[in-house]
C-alpha cells in the first residue's frame, strides 16, 4: 500500500506563472535549455543547469554549475517568486493538449517506497547520473520536479478527483511556451486529504514513468542525510519525495524512434535483403509509414520510406521483454544487421522523441543519418508486465507526453 501525505512547501505565485514555470525539461536538448535560460532569465530552468549545456571551450566545472543553480534559486526566493503554503495541501494537476487530458494527485510519499517494492521501475539508472542529481540535492537543497508514478485505475480515486475538479474552482489555469494547458486545484480541507490518504492505502504498487534517476538520487540523498543527522525524524523532508500520481489509463505514451548513422558498409539493396529475412518490406510514402499496430515499423532509408511488418510474431505468453517492439528492432535489425550491440553507448545510434513524428526522422536522414525507424508506442500494460517481472526495458522505450513542469512546486531540504 502507498502512504501519501500532503505537500508542505512552496508554490509559485500566480502572477509569476508564465515567467517561472519551465517547459518540460526532457523535451529540450542541452543546447535548447541553455538558449532558453538566456532568453528567459526569470525561468526556473536557470536553477537546473547542467555542465553539458555550456559550449565545450568555456565549460564550467560541476561544482561551479551547482553554485550557479543555488544562486539563481536564492535570487528567485529573494524576489518572492514562490510563497510558502499556509498549510499542507494535496494538489490536483491537469495537463491537457489537443483532445487528451490527464490529472495527477500531487503529494509526497516516503522515499523508502522505492526500496520496498511499492514503487516499481522499468529502466536501469546510471551511477554517474545519480551522482550528479544527488550532488544537486546536496548543494542546491531543493527539488521542483515531481516524480511521475502510475497506478492501476481506481474508480474511487477517480471519483474523488472528478468530484473536486467539477465542483471547485481551480487555483489557476495557464499555458506557456507550448499548447499544453495546465490547471491546478488546491485541496487543503482535512476531510478531503484524509479521503485521499485512505484511498491510496488500497493501492498496492505504483510504476515509475518519468523520474527513475531522481527517485534513485533522492534515496541516496536520504541515506546521506540520515548519516549526518542521527536524530532524524521520519517526517523530515529528505525522507519523502514529491510525486505526481496518475491513473495508468489516462497516460499517453509516444514512441522513442531510432536513427542509425550508417548501414555498415552495405549497399541499400543488400541491406534490404537482410531486413527481408525477418520482415515483409513494402515501399511506401511517408504519410503511410507511421506504424498502426504492434510489430510494425516505419523505415526511412536514404530518403525513401518503407513499412516493415514482422513475419514471425512472438507468442502471447512469451517473456514480456522479448515481445516489446524495441526489443524486436534490436534483436532483428540493430544488432545482427547493423552491428549495434550496446544500445546505451554506441554513438551510431540516436533516439528521437515521438513528438517529433516522422518529419523528425526524415530530418535526421537529410542531415546525413542513413536510416531511421519509427516504432509503435509501448503500452502501459507492457510497461507494467515488465516491471512486475522484475525486468527492465531497453533505454528509451517510452516517451510519456505531456510531461510535468518544474517551477510550479518547490521543496527545500
Amino acid at each position: 500500500m502507498i502512504t501519501i501525505r500532503a505537500f508542505d512547501g512552496f508554490l509559485v505565485k500566480p502572477d509569476c506563472l508564465k515567467e517561472v514555470v519551465s517547459p518540460a525539461y526532457d523535451s529540450l536538448t542541452s543546447e535548447e535549455r541553455h538558449l532558453f535560460g538566456i532568453e528567459h532569465p526569470l525561468n526556473y530552468i536557470n536553477a537546473m543547469h547542467s555542465v553539458d549545456e555550456y559550449p565545450a571551450d568555456c565549460r564550467p566545472s560541476q561544482a561551479q554549475v551547482l553554485q550557479t543553480n543555488a544562486s539563481n534559486l536564492k535570487r528567485m526566493l529573494d524576489r518572492g517568486d514562490f510563497e510558502p503554503l499556509e498549510q499542507p495541501a494535496i494538489f490536483l494537476y491537469r495537463l491537457a493538449v489537443d483532445d487528451h487530458q490527464q490529472t495527477a494527485v500531487v503529494c509526497e510519499i516516503p522515499i523508502d517506497h522505492y526500496d520496498t517494492g511499492i514503487v516499481l521501475k522499468h529502466e536501469n539508472t546510471r551511477a554517474d547520473k545519480e551522482d550528479l542529481l544527488t550532488g544537486y540535492l546536496d548543494v542546491v537543497g531543493a527539488s521542483s520536479s515531481p516524480v511521475c508514478l502510475a497506478y492501476e485505475e481506481n474508480l474511487h480515486i477517480s471519483g474523488l478527483i472528478d468530484s473536486i475538479t467539477r465542483t471547485r474552482s481551480p487555483l489557476f489555469q495557464f499555458s506557456a511556451y507550448d499548447n499544453v494547458v495546465q490547471t491546478l486545484w488546491k485541496v487543503d480541507d482535512k476531510q478531503s486529504i484524509q479521503q485521499f490518504e485512505k484511498l491510496f492505502l488500497t493501492v498496492e504498487k505504483t510504476y515509475l514513468t518519468d523520474g527513475h534517476h531522481r527517485f534513485a538520487a533522492g534515496s541516496r540523498f536520504a541515506e546521506k542525510c540520515r548519516a549526518r543527522n542521527p536524530g532524524f525524524s521520519e517526517h523530515d523532508n529528505f525522507n519523502h519525495v514529491l510525486v505526481a500520481l496518475f491513473s495508468a489509463n489516462q497516460l499517453r505514451i509516444l514512441p522513442f524512434n531510432r536513427c542509425v548513422r550508417d548501414i555498415s558498409g552495405m549497399s541499400p539493396d543488400r541491406y534490404l535483403d537482410r531486413i527481408r529475412e525477418s520482415f515483409l518490406v513494402e515501399k511506401t510514402e511517408r504519410e503511410y509509414a507511421l506504424p498502426t499496430r504492434q510489430h510494425e515499423f516505419g523505415m526511412c532509408l536514404h530518403g525513401d520510406w518503407y513499412r516493415l511488418i514482422l513475419e514471425s510474431v512472438p507468442a502471447p505468453h512469451q517473456h514480456p521483454l522479448q515481445s516489446l517492439d524495441v526489443t524486436i528492432l534490436h534483436d532483428r535489425i540493430l544488432d545482427p544487421v547493423l552491428g549495434i550491440t550496446d544500445v546505451r553507448t554506441d554513438d551510431r545510434l540516436e533516439y528521437i522523441p515521438g513528438d517529433k513524428g516522422l518529419p523528425g526522422l526524415e530530418q535526421k536522414c537529410e542531415e546525413g543519418w542513413a536510416v531511421g525507424f519509427a516504432c509503435y508506442p509501448t503500452s502501459i500494460g507492457e510497461l507494467m508486465r515488465v516491471a512486475d517481472s522484475g525486468e527492465v526495458m531497453p533505454p528509451k522505450s517510452t516517451y510519456f507526453d505531456p510531461k510535468m513542469r518544474s517551477g510550479l512546486f518547490l521543496r527545500l531540504y
